[in-house]
């Protein structure tokens, strides 16, 4: 038992990464069978191991604490965030094992899968700036090569896919100039010792933040850069839409995370123009974002206009810390639930919609006409979804912050064009929501919505995530209401019973 746990130490915090990379390991072995049998098994062995890995993701940390060295560091933020991926890629290899088991390079599709999944832990855990840089490629080619597996059936599709991959190769070759300017300039090998140094008012250092913000504003191909990526999604598998959301962006949010500091920094010793600029950007991706979702009829293109205008929100959190609405810690949070409501709600919906396209045959909202009439249970679910993003404190916090600390009669600025851009923002942001609720719950004229058929399991998928954000709300209100439930005790507002 001692060797057992001597070695579970040296091995911290790669225990979930060494779980997975032995599941790569025996799938190599059946790359090339096409038996069902053999799919099935791996299917299996992807499943437990993912599971494994984010128990022992989270055990590590608890039994052994954190975790730093020259290369990586492995802290309560890193922990999340690991869980945050791996449990991503479930939902992910739901996906895939749904709609790719049929493949002839299922097989290769499940090795790609699990050693994106490992790549992108290690984007995670690096602190080193060469660790980073590699981690970050290895991770996009591996994407690339998994998008590209996932749509080798779709006819037409290899040039969206490359467009496609144009833009975070772009990021990337960016990122390599910055690391390298960074290097080049401070001689310093991670973040923390440029902050903690006298190079942070440095020209090239804050040239090097400015290189690294556009990186990361093609990683994410926000406005006006997401043409390849709406056309991809499209017209590709509907995998290649849940790969993206579900994996490929969280990794570019933690990245950020991860670079934050610097920009944090930038931004305070920049307090004029920075926010500024910061605002208007967030605008006009909330703006685009939304009319894109009204304008379009395609399922798969409004689920995506609405994903980027989640991601707008990451944009907006930064600026209200930039007008000192909200403090650090409070962005920090704003960013870690925007996340978790990415999550918990795109996964059931994707996955509702995907099913309601794969029986009609087509991507069309109108097909999801009287959804909520013929099957009440699904409209329940959605409606409940659907609400949680008017409901989370998340989304209340910020207004309450802003009516709380600012003077309406005194405000600046840039204090009124966070309001104004917040105000947009959610307005279409609702029109958009009740367009979709309008069109399930209408009475339905042609029966398409009767075709639809809903099995066993994906009934089971979308009530985990329902409870889940039922769960959420309830929590969130005995906050907001100060009530307190432990066990044989019930507080309301200081009253106990």
């Amino acid at each position: 038992m001692n060797f057992l746990f001597h070695l579970s130490e040296r091995v911290n915090p790669f225990q979930s990464i060494i779980i997975l990379s032995a599941a790569v390991l025996i799938s190599s072995f059946f790359a090339l069978s096409k038996s069902k049998a053999v799919k099935k098994f791996l299917i299996v062995l992807v499943s437990i191991s993912l599971i494994i890995a984010f128990y022992l993701n989270i055990y590590s940390y608890l039994s052994m604490g954190s975790f730093s060295s020259f290369l990586i560091f492995f802290e309560n933020i890193q922990m999340i965030e690991i869980g945050i991926i791996i449990f991503s890629a479930i939902s992910v290899l739901y996906f895939i094992s749904a709609y790719h088991v049929d493949d002839e390079n299922f097989s290769k599709i499940l090795i790609i899968f699990l050693f994106s999944v490992i790549c992108g832990a290690f984007v995670i855990l690096s602190k080193n700036f060469i660790l980073m840089f590699v981690s970050i490629s290895v991770f996009i080619l591996s994407i690339f090569q998994l998008i590209s597996a996932t749509n080798s059936g779709v006819d037409k599709i290899s040039l969206h896919v490359f467009e496609f991959f144009l833009r975070p190769v772009l990021a990337i070759i960016l990122f390599f100039f910055g690391f390298s300017l960074l290097y080049g300039v401070t001689d310093f090998k991670d973040f923390n010792q440029i902050l903690q140094s006298e190079y942070m008012s440095d020209a090239l250092v804050i040239l090097t933040l400015i290189i690294f913000g556009i990186a990361l504003y093609l990683y994410f191909f926000l406005f006006p850069f997401q043409g390849p990526y709406m056309r991809m999604i499209k017209k590709g598998s509907f995998s290649t839409a849940s790969v993206i959301w579900f994996f490929y962006f969280p990794v570019g949010v933690f990245t950020l995370i991860n670079t934050g500091s610097l920009f944090l920094f930038f931004i305070e010793r920049n307090n004029t123009f920075l926010p500024v600029l910061l605002i208007i950007i967030t605008y006009f991706c909330m703006l685009a974002a939304n009319i894109g979702a009204v304008k379009t009829g395609s399922v798969r293109r409004i689920m995506s206009f609405l994903f980027l205008f989640f991601m707008s929100i990451f944009l907006l959190n930064i600026s209200m810390y930039s007008t000192g609405i909200i403090d650090r810690g409070s962005m920090d949070l704003f960013n870690l639930v925007n996340i978790f409501i990415i999550l918990f709600s795109f996964m059931p919906l994707c996955s509702i919609f995907n099913n309601i396209e794969k029986n009609t045959g087509a991507d069309n909202i109108n097909n999801v006409i009287g959804l909520g009439r013929i099957n009440i249970y699904a409209g329940i679910n959605i409606i409940v979804i659907f609400l949680s993003w008017f409901g989370f404190l998340y989304y209340i916090e910020p207004v309450r912050a802003y009516l709380d600390r600012v003077d309406f009669l005194k405000m600046g600025a840039a204090s009124s064009m966070v309001l104004v851009a917040m105000v947009t923002g959610f307005i279409f942001f609702s029109v958009n929501i009740f367009r979709i609720l309008g069109k399930i719950f209408n009475r339905p004229s042609g029966g398409e919505a009767g075709k639809v058929l809903f099995t066993g399991s994906l009934y089971a998928y979308i009530t985990f995530f329902s409870v889940i954000t039922l769960l959420g709300i309830v929590t969130i209100l005995l906050v907001i209401l100060d009530i307190d439930i432990v066990f044989l005790d019930f507080k309301i507002t200081g009253f106990n019973f």
